[in-house]
């Protein structure tokens, strides 16, 4: 069993969805954020930011004020969102022109980091079997991490491998108005090989997996969430192809949403939010 007592990654859930919804609200109603982006990047901004508005932020106060309480279950999902919004706050710290929000920006990026090095170490030293008063979908979650991995895997690498055969930029690069895609940067460096090593894990019956996998799964809600986001709110403005990356996007968050509930139900629980 987890320990009841309060801990930072709890606690600054609050203050670090004040500042979420921040800059979600700068990137929607301040015509200066996104003035000097592209008309696809502004687009994916706007997408995004209303995501985090009316998802992100609500999740934060929620869970936080749950585990605040004592609830492994709430820490759990908002490990997902703290990945989340570290994962998101390095692309607008770091792909968004310098705006009014940068000091946000950077606040963000900061509390959601150490907030999720503190969630991570706490729960990889403690022994996650413990967790789980009955079965839970080991092998067809680690299946999904895995092909969710090797899915994206494929498709960035179908776009760059052809690229650098021809000595051009990736297809969309410009559209964006970056040096490279950051997202390709992001996943193939760190998020995909994580979804892999917790897939492998879970396919092993290893603690890492069981520690891991209702973290991912609940970033496998938001990230997807988001995209949808960015997807519709680009074809609103007349920007991009159809809606089939949303409708894929959004049955990922759907199945990740499935798995993680069946995860969660087995969860030892003081608060037991979720019924048996």
């Amino acid at each position: 069993m987890a320990s009841l007592r309060r801990p930072f990654d709890a606690w600054v859930s609050l203050p670090l969805a004040a500042l979420v919804a921040w800059s979600a609200l700068g990137g929607i109603f301040l015509p200066s954020t996104y003035a000097r982006e592209t008309a696809s990047w502004a687009a994916q901004g706007m997408g995004q930011d209303w995501v985090n508005l009316l998802l992100v932020t609500p999740t934060l106060v929620l869970g936080g004020t749950r585990a605040l309480r004592g609830s492994l279950r709430a820490r759990l999902v908002v490990g997902g969102a703290l990945v989340y919004v570290f994962y998101s706050f390095l692309l607008y710290a770091f792909e968004v022109h310098f705006n009014p929000l940068f000091l946000v920006y950077c606040a963000t990026l900061g509390l959601s980091f150490y907030a999720l090095l503190s969630l991570l170490v706490r729960l990889l030293v403690e022994n996650p079997s413990a967790w789980y008063r009955g079965p839970v979908p080991s092998r067809v979650t680690g299946i999904f991490l895995l092909v969710v991995s090797a899915g994206f895997g494929l498709l960035w690498l179908g776009q760059i491998v052809p690229a650098l055969l021809a000595g051009t930029d990736p297809a969309g690069l410009s559209e964006i108005g970056l040096l490279t895609n950051p997202v390709h940067v992001l996943d193939l460096s760190l998020l995909l090989p994580a979804l892999a090593v917790a897939g492998v894990s879970l396919l092993r019956r290893g603690a890492l997996g069981a520690a891991l996998a209702p973290v991912l799964l609940s970033f496998n809600v938001f990230m997807p969430l988001a995209i949808a986001g960015m997807v519709v709110v680009m074809r609103a403005r007349g920007i991009g192809g159809g809606l089939g990356l949303a409708m894929a996007t959004t049955g990922i968050a759907l199945v990740s949403a499935v798995l993680l509930v069946a995860f969660l139900r087995q969860v030892e629980d003081p608060r037991s939010e979720l019924p048996s």
